[in-house]
């Protein structure tokens, strides 16, 4: 017996059954009346095995009672199978669709925090609890500190974008001959267990937008070393004279990974002729922070002004905060804007803020910091903290949510140190480190 003739006997037992089911005399009547006045259904519609009342096709056997039959199914059958198939193909456009659409932004959570701390490398919970040493920097030549032989340090982020290592350096100069370790960096894991070292100069280190390389200078000013995880140096990039300006500009990687930026100067990685970023092109800003899909940038407009610009990352400006102007005798009337930190939306930017700028023959009074946050949409500008007295502040970054700010404090001498965290309206302030100015939140991807 096949599967078909066992579908059609139950249907023949459903239909004999219902039609043993005596109805009422006045509701069959009602059925009766209402099925002549209901318009016929179309010959179309009316003829794939269907005895509902209507003009059916006649005349014989159609060319699809036909087909049906060598396939050895019946009408029933068939539109049952005919259903399943359209849900079928259905399904597979709608997931189709799906994957087809362009992927979001991914989101974070917030995870560790490293910082440096005389001389060591610290990691801790994201509050700066429970912290443990992972480089220890109290070596016997001269002692340990920031800037003691054999310590460690370092310079703005630590942690790679995926959170899975940090870098540091080893804190040597000249005056440190044959100290182990000496300028050198080191990647390692969370735990502290080091996966790579090797030479190199200057302060940050750079990690590449997909965690898998690290830029730092060889040969301060003229070469750049890019090294894997694996500690092996890929690619060594020349530096022309004068491409770098003066001071201590270390190579920032593009948002898109194909290129190093030393203060205006573009160096691609592919080893082409390095070449100077035009002036309205963003890279240009040697003060330009990046939002993490790479989308937005604010910067200080030096040497121009101190105006605090957030743009598109082509260069369109999507708004600014007007400082002083520079002249001919150097910075004029206005505020100071310093230190932008972008949000990983890119929707709210912070920094640091002054009524005017200030040196040691200006009015003390006017030494006054505020760590501010503006809304690029509307606007809206909130003060977070504020500092007076010689005391400075320092915007790190925002947490991968969004809601909270990592900033540093210090006295005149930067030698009062601390790491604190804010949240973006302002509240809930929180002392996590003393002693140091310096370190990184880890992002962790969103998730359990």
């Amino acid at each position: 017996m096949t599967g078909h003739d066992d579908f059609d006997r139950t249907l023949a037992g459903w239909f004999e059954a219902d039609a043993l089911s005596p109805a009422p005399a006045g509701d069959l009547d009602r059925v009766f009346d209402a099925t002549r006045r209901r318009r016929p259904r179309p010959a179309w519609l009316a003829g794939p095995g269907s005895h509902w009342v209507g003009d059916g096709q006649t005349g014989g056997s159609s060319t699809g009672d036909r087909f049906l039959r060598r396939l050895g199914l019946s009408w029933s059958t068939a539109l049952i199978l005919l259903l399943v198939i359209v849900a079928l193909v259905g399904g597979a456009i709608l997931v189709g669709a799906r994957l087809l659409q362009s992927s979001p932004l991914p989101t974070g959570r917030l995870g560790h925090l490293a910082y440096g701390l005389d001389g060591s490398i610290y990691v801790a919970d994201s509050d700066g609890k429970n912290p443990v040493r992972i480089a220890d920097g109290a070596y016997d030549q001269g002692g340990a500190g920031p800037a003691g032989c054999g310590s460690f340090w370092g310079e703005g982020p630590m942690w790679s974008p995926d959170g899975r290592h940090l870098a540091y350096r080893a804190a040597w100069d000249a005056s440190c001959p044959g100290t182990p370790g000496g300028d050198n960096v080191y990647l390692s894991d969370p735990a502290g267990h080091v996966v790579a070292s090797f030479p190199g100069t200057g302060w940050l280190v750079s990690w590449s937008p997909d965690s898998t390389r690290v830029a730092s200078w060889v040969d301060l000013g003229k070469t750049i070393g890019l090294y894997g995880l694996d500690g092996v140096r890929q690619a060594l990039l020349t530096v022309p004279t004068g491409c770098a300006l003066p001071g201590d500009f270390d190579p920032v990687w593009s948002p898109d990974g194909t290129s190093l930026v030393i203060a205006s100067c573009v160096v691609p990685v592919d080893g082409r002729t390095p070449r100077q970023a035009p002036a309205n092109d963003p890279r240009s800003r040697f003060t330009g922070e990046y939002s993490r899909d790479g989308s937005r940038i604010a910067f200080i407009a030096y040497p121009d002004s101190a105006s605090l610009v957030i743009a598109k990352a082509d260069g369109t400006e999507l708004r600014v905060l007007a400082g002083w102007v520079g002249g001919s005798n150097g910075p004029g009337q206005g505020a100071d804007y310093e230190n932008p930190v972008v949000s990983p939306t890119g929707d709210r930017v912070a920094y640091i803020w002054s009524p005017a700028f200030y040196d040691q023959t200006s009015d003390p009074s006017l030494s006054t910091y505020e760590l501010r946050v503006v809304d690029v949409a509307s606007g809206t500008v909130t003060t977070l903290a504020s500092a007076s007295g010689g005391d400075h502040l320092g915007a790190t970054r925002f947490s991968p949510e969004g809601d909270r700010i990592l900033f540093s404090r210090s006295d005149a001498d930067y030698v009062g140190t601390s790491l604190w965290s804010v949240h973006a309206d302002g509240s809930d302030a929180q002392l996590l480190v003393t002693g140091t100015g310096w370190g990184d939140w880890q992002w962790q991807p969103a998730g359990p």
